[in-house]
Formats: structure tokens, C-alpha cells, sequence
């Protein structure tokens, strides 16, 4: 091989990095120039005040590059080669080259050169870049190649022979969710409101996906029936995650200049920068004492153990599996099995000399990470102790992973010269356990790799170390030990090291991210139908009968969350929308458009059939048929008797021959009642359905047109409403007319001895059971 870099090697990334390294400092050599690279995708930046002064030095630059190419051996591609003018100013005019005075020439090729009003865009690693770099070109593609995928997402989330809820909502967050938040931390800074809404209309669809909700379901409903965070918690926490990595990088993150002259009001949106964030981040964590300037734990990047260095690290073993038996539901007989599998796992290893058990608490706002040294398993004398304040906000595995480095820190490696030289970890952390065991140069945090550091110092001394899995609360001695002491200390707030732990990044993510989803579950809409049922409570994705335990097949689950959310075929919101009727329960109140369509079409749910009035049956006819031709409204001229057809021709007569007064209004107040509308078209949307017009004609789509999500805004009924609305609310625990059904299915009895709670109820085929009863065989198909 005489040039380059082998490809699909290990070794091949870090070897074309080394080659193309001197181009990078040649290029940021010269000034007014940034260059840096992705992989073998080059991007060079030219500042200047115009044209004039930015080719030149653009021009130098790629010639400079062409031929370092050239003496090294690599070839540049000018068909792939893009270029744009990003201007912050108004006057686009100076941005077109009509002449060609300025081109921009790559190895004898011209490049075309994006400016304002260019029919197609430069991408960067994917992305779309404006001129303007709003990013809301980038927004729109973004969206637009989700769709693809949600069009394939759709076929595989059949309702009857689809994946599991928790299955497929993995793959809508890998395949679709992805596409749609790839560069979304930098889109979500500038892009306009029109932009960001575009792209959380497409997350809601993705998560109705998930769930089989039809379109209809509100997005938070969705949201929540999905167990899918909102978008812009995501969007956010992207872009604090940005911030801290260049934080850590000691690297200050560069602010756009003001553009020059300032442009006019409502130019431009102002990027979201690192002030801003910050300071609306410590608004909501700083209840927990995290500010901008909290200490912060050194960033990972790569490790620090080399290659050589751990070959002894099979002196360490790790014992993460301890199988049980899965079919024990007591919870006493499975507490004795646990207990049963720690003790033999352990015995293997109570020959070591020493003990050391460790153990994380968290009891928000106090945490405590300890270490307890012990001669032997059963041993109640402890040898030496070291506990660490770990923050007001971590999680039990960054306490756990805290206690063990501890413990190593101060506990083992003081004694590392002695001559006794096996040692036993016990600790109740599983997750800690599986990331050590994927060994010393697999690590992706800094302080897994830290506490390889450590066991690699012992095991470089003669030491053998084994780190064992137990139980946690199920009696292991040495693994109570340590959680009383956890406990005691974080009761006191007595500990052996002074300070508190610096604050994880991961926690940092966690706690913001929690705070602003509480935020938004307090601001969501509370007149939905499934905020009535479950509030801002996700639902649960284990596909289970919460009361029997029992695996629900794909579409007894989308029939529920259909049902909690009021959307289900058979009854309620889009039951009533599709018949054109009010949305007033079956079992309370009986219209005569409810009564004849249902007769008219064999509907077995039609209640009360006989106590239809007269006038009712006399127009049982189709709904269609019984649908009248929209006529103009007839408008009388205020200036002479002229009587018109329409408004506009009421208006152009009132100019050709009243020229000296002016136009009428389009207010115009409805015929049947006192209220003023201020057009004529919203006049007549009103008129065809005022509760007042004894003639009213309804909208009828067979598609079910979408009026409203909320449920009081119901299509409109010659009758008037008289009781309450037919929601799953309304149905399961006030309904008289269902009290019977309810009783007959021990539902009612079972709420009221707490037998199961409401949630599981939402969650069953009890439920389905209740409304087949209720609305007859077609429910059958479902449960």
C-alpha cells in the first residue's frame, strides 16, 4: 500500500486522522479562517465584509489545499464540493454574482456559491443551512423525511397483528424520532415558531403510532399513551448537553456577533445562547442546589488505563447473573430465594481476607455513597468506614458507583503492601456490575474508569479481586451492614469526606429533564377525555392485564387506549362525530338525530327506540339524503331596493353605483339568535348549526371531520343536550344507566373494596368486557 489509509480497519480512523492532521493546522494557519473535519468531510470558513474581500482569500485557501493534496496523495472530489454566503444583513442584491467577477474555483472546477433566494441549499453532515441560518429549511426536511418513515412505521403497526406496545415505541424513537431530532439541539435555537410546530406535529404522529391512536387524540393524550417525552424537553436537553461538553472541553462557545447595520424589528429570531440556557436551566434546578458554577465531574473522552496496562486484568471477576426462580409470586418465598442464590454465590468467595461491602442511598434532597470494611461475611465489626455526600439529585446508580471508588480509594488501596491480598466486594448494584464487566478499555464514563484504574493498581500488586452480586433487603449480612450505615449517614449528614461528589453530567441531564416534563404536565390541557381518566399519568407499556397478569394481544390494547382516550369506534367523541349528532351518552339522553340514524342503519346499540316521538320517526331517513343544497344568502342593498345574491356582489354593486358611501361591513348578526359574527362565511358556519333554527343542517362527512379535540365542542343537535356527556369517565363511575352492568361485573363492588384500583381497570380486559356489554356483539371483534 504507497497511499492512504486501509479501510474497514480498527486502526483506520485513527490513521487518516494522524495523515490529515497537518492539513488542519495549514488551513487555520491563515487568518479569518476556521477549518475543521468530520471523518473526510472538510468544512472551511472565510469571514469578510462582502464578496469582494471573502473569494480571494477562499480562493488562496482551496489552492493551498489542492495542493497539499496533491503532495500527499489524496484527491478532491469538486462534484461534491458546495459553498454558501451566510449574511445576517437585509440587502440580499450584493449577494448575486450576475457577473461572474468573483468565481470560486477548486482544482481548475467552478463551485456554485448558495446566496439568497437559491432554489436548492447546502447541506453540512445532512443538514440544510439557509443563507439566514434559521435552520428552518433544515426543520422542513427534517419533517418531511420523517414522513417516509412514518408511512413504513404505519405498516407495521397493524392494530390487530402489530408488535407490542413497549417493542414498537422502541423502534419509533430508533427509526422515526431519530431522523426527526438529528441536529435538533442547533434547530431549535433559531428556527421560528412555525417551524418547531411543523416538527412536533410529526413527533405527535409518531407517537400515535405507538399507541393506535387514531389521528384525532389530542398530542399530549398521545404523548402520554405513548410514555413518549415531549419534544422540546428533548430539544433542550440536546443543547445542554452541547454546552456542558464544551464546557468540559475548556472550549468557549462562540457567540453570533450583532449584524451590522442592526437590522429591522422582527428580523430575525435570536439564537438561544449559552447565557440564556444557563440561566433558564438554574431556574429550574436550583432548588436543588445545582447552579452554572456547581463543581462539575471530569467529562470522559477516553481512557486513561493503556492497552498494556491491563494485562492483568483477569486477576478480576465479576459475578453480575444470579438466576432465580420467576414463577415464585409470594413475596415472602421470593424474598427466601433471593436470599438463598446471594448466600451460595458468596460463599465461594468467604475465604478472601478481606470484605468490603458497599451500598448507595438516595433520599432526595440527601444521597450518601458508603464503604464498610469487614474481616468476613458474617462479621458485625467493622474494620474501618468512608460514606460521601453525593449531591441533592443523583440516582442510586451514581451513588453506588460513587461508594465502590470510595471504598477502593480509602478502604483497600492504603493497605495495598499488606500481605494478606484477596479481597470480596459485595454490592446490590446489578447495572454497576454489567458496565465493569465489559472490562478496563470499554469504558464510557469516568468513574467505571477510575475504579478500573484502581483494580488494576491492586491486581498490579498481587491482589485478587472479585466482585459479587447480591439481593439487596433480602438478609445478606454484609449488604445490610452497609445499607444501615447508607441510612444512619444520611440522617446525620455525618460524613467521612468533606464536600460534596461533583455533580454527574448524567444527573444533570436527569434533573433538568424531569423538571421541565413536570412543567409541562402542569400546563397541559385538563378538559380531555383522558386527563379526566388517568390526569398526567403515562400509561403502562408492559402489554399485561394489570389485574390478571395476563399478555394482551395488539388489539385489545389499541381498543383501550383508544378507550382512555375517547377516540374508540363504537362510542363516545368519534362515534358521535362520524353520525354527526350530539356527544351526549346513550343511556342519559336520546336525540331524534341518535334515534333515527341508528334505526335507519340497524344500529343493535340504539336504546329507546320505541319512545322516538312522532315527528322523529316521520324523518328516519339517511342522514345524506335528508342533506340540503347550500344556498347563497340573499342581500338586501342598504342604499336602494336592490336585492343581491352573496356579499360579494352586494359589495361591487354598492361601488358601481354608490360610489359616495362606503362599503358594508361583513358583520352580519345570525338570523336565530343575538350573536354577531364578523364575516358572512362564519355567520353561516354558525347559522347551519344555531341551536335557535328550527331548518339547521349539520356537516356530514363519513371521515369524521375534525371540529374540535376538546369534548364540549360537540357537532350541534336540534334537540336540546340534557345530561352529561358520553365519555369513558362518565360511563365507568357515573352513569346510572351503565350502574347495572357495572354491578353485574363485580366492577363496581371491586372499585369499592379496592380489590384493583381504576388504573388497572383501564388497563384490562375487565374494561373491554364492560363496554361490550354495554354496546353489544361489535365489540366482541375487539375483546
Amino acid at each position: 500500500m504507497l497511499r492512504g489509509v486501509p479501510q474497514g480497519s480498527v486502526l483506520g480512523p485513527y490513521l487518516f486522522s494522524l495523515y490529515v492532521h497537518p492539513l488542519l493546522n495549514l488551513l487555520n494557519s491563515f487568518s479569518g479562517v476556521t477549518a475543521d473535519m468530520y471523518a473526510d468531510d472538510l468544512s472551511i470558513i472565510v469571514k469578510g465584509q462582502s464578496r469582494e474581500d471573502a473569494i480571494p482569500t477562499a480562493n488562496m485557501v482551496l489552492k493551498k489545499l489542492h495542493a497539499w493534496s496533491q503532495e500527499n496523495g489524496l484527491a478532491i472530489n469538486p462534484s461534491k464540493c458546495e459553498a454558501a454566503w451566510f449574511t445576517l444583513s437585509t440587502h440580499t442584491e450584493s449577494d448575486y454574482d450576475r457577473e461572474g467577477k468573483w468565481p470560486l474555483v477548486v482544482a481548475g472546477c467552478e463551485i456554485p456559491v448558495m446566496t439568497m433566494g437559491a432554489s436548492r441549499t447546502t447541506k453540512l453532515l445532512g443538514m440544510d443551512l439557509d443563507p439566514r441560518l434559521t435552520l428552518n429549511v433544515a426543520a422542513t426536511k427534517q419533517c418531511a423525511a420523517t414522513s417516509q418513515r412514518i408511512s413504513q412505521l404505519r405498516c407495521i403497526a397493524h392494530k390487530e397483528a402489530g408488535p407490542s406496545p413497549h417493542d414498537l415505541r422502541t423502534f419509533v424513537i430508533g427509526y422515526g424520532a431519530s431522523k426527526l431530532r438529528y441536529g435538533s439541539e442547533l434547530i431549535w435555537a433559531v428556527a421560528t415558531d412555525s417551524a418547531k410546530n411543523e416538527m412536533q406535529k410529526t413527533y405527535a404522529t409518531l407517537a400515535r403510532i405507538v399507541s393506535g391512536v387514531p389521528s384525532t387524540v389530542d398530542p399530549e393524550s398521545a404523548l402520554l399513551e405513548a410514555n413518549m417525552p415531549p419534544l422540546h424537553v428533548l430539544c433542550l436537553r440536546a443543547r445542554l448537553s452541547i454546552f456542558e461538553n464544551t464546557r468540559a472541553c475548556q472550549m468557549d462557545w462562540m457567540r453570533r456577533p450583532p449584524p451590522e447595520p442592526p437590522p429591522r424589528a422582527g428580523f430575525r429570531i435570536s439564537p438561544l445562547s449559552r447565557d440564556e440556557l444557563y440561566a433558564f436551566v438554574d431556574a429550574y434546578t436550583k432548588d436543588y442546589g445545582i447552579t452554572q458554577s456547581s463543581p462539575r465531574e471530569e467529562r470522559f473522552f477516553r481512557s486513561s488505563i493503556p492497552p498494556w496496562f491491563a494485562a492483568s486484568a483477569h486477576q478480576v471477576t465479576i459475578g453480575v447473573e444470579l438466576p432465580i426462580d420467576h414463577s415464585i409470586t409470594d413475596e415472602e418465598e421470593l424474598t427466601r430465594e433471593k436470599r438463598r442464590v446471594s448466600e451460595e454465590a458468596l460463599a465461594l468467595h468467604s475465604h478472601r481476607s478481606w470484605i468490603l461491602a458497599t451500598d448507595g442511598g438516595v433520599d432526595v434532597p440527601k444521597s450518601a455513597g458508603v464503604g464498610i470494611l469487614l474481616s468476613s461475611l458474617n462479621s458485625s465489626e467493622i474494620i474501618e468506614k468512608a460514606s460521601i455526600n453525593c449531591g441533592a439529585r443523583p440516582c442510586s446508580y451514581r451513588t453506588e458507583s460513587r461508594a465502590l471508588l470510595l471504598a477502593l480509594e480509602r478502604l483497600i488501596i492504603p493497605r495495598i503492601q499488606h500481605r494478606h491480598k484477596t479481597l470480596l466486594v459485595v454490592t446490590d448494584s446489578q447495572s454497576l456490575l454489567a458496565a465493569l464487566n465489559k472490562g478496563p478499555l470499554s469504558q464510557t464514563d469516568w468513574t467505571e474508569d477510575q475504579i478500573w484504574q484502581r483494580l488494576l493498581t491492586l491486581t498490579c500488586a498481587g491482589w485478587s479481586v472479585h466482585l459479587q452480586f447480591c439481593y439487596g433487603h433480602c438478609g445478606i449480612h454484609a449488604n445490610e451492614l452497609a445499607d444501615q450505615y447508607a441510612t444512619q449517614t444520611m440522617e446525620t449528614g455525618q460524613y467521612t469526606e468533606q464536600g460534596i461528589a461533583p455533580l454527574w453530567h448524567t444527573d444533570l441531564l436527569t434533573c433538568f429533564t424531569t423538571q421541565l416534563t413536570n412543567k409541562w404536565r402542569s400546563t397541559i390541557r385538563q378538559d380531555t377525555h383522558r386527563y379526566l381518566l388517568c390526569g398526567t399519568r403515562p400509561s403502562d407499556l408492559s402489554g399485561k392485564d394489570l389485574i390478571t397478569q395476563e399478555v394482551l394481544h395488539r388489539q385489545e390494547l389499541v381498543h383501550l387506549a383508544r378507550a382512555r382516550c375517547g377516540e374508540s369506534e363504537l362510542w363516545g367523541r368519534l362515534y358521535w362525530a362520524v353520525r354527526d349528532c350530539t356527544n351526549q351518552c346513550r343511556f342519559c339522553n336520546i336525540s331524534p338525530e341518535q334515534s333515527a340514524y341508528m334505526r335507519s342503519n340497524n344500529d343493535p346499540t340504539a336504546p329507546g327506540t320505541d319512545t322516538v316521538p312522532p315527528s322523529a320517526r316521520e324523518e328516519d331517513v339517511s342522514p345524506v339524503r335528508r342533506r340540503t343544497i347550500t344556498r347563497r344568502r340573499k342581500e338586501k342593498c342598504p342604499y336602494c331596493d336592490s336585492t343581491l345574491t352573496g356579499f360579494s356582489n352586494l359589495v361591487s354593486h354598492c361601488r358601481s353605483f354608490h360610489p359616495e358611501h362606503p362599503p358594508p361591513l361583513p358583520e352580519l348578526k345570525c338570523d336565530f339568535c343575538d350573536m354577531v359574527f364578523p364575516t358572512r362565511r362564519s355567520t353561516a358556519q354558525h347559522r347551519n348549526r344555531c341551536a335557535h333554527n328550527p331548518d339547521a343542517t349539520r356537516h356530514l362527512n363519513s371521515s369524521a371531520r375534525r371540529r374540535s379535540l376538546l369534548p364540549q365542542d360537540q357537532p350541534a343537535s336540534t334537540s336540546t343536550p340534557i345530561g352529561p356527556q358520553e365519555t369513558l369517565h362518565h360511563l365507568l363511575l357515573e352513569c346510572p344507566g351503565t350502574l347495572a352492568v357495572r354491578q353485574r361485573l363485580g366492577i363496581e363492588q371491586d372499585l369499592r373494596t379496592e380489590k384493583f384500583s381504576q388504573w388497572q381497570l383501564l388497563h384490562s380486559r375487565k374494561l373491554l368486557s364492560l363496554l361490550d356489554h354495554l354496546f353489544g356483539t361489535q365489540m366482541a371483534l375487539y375483546s
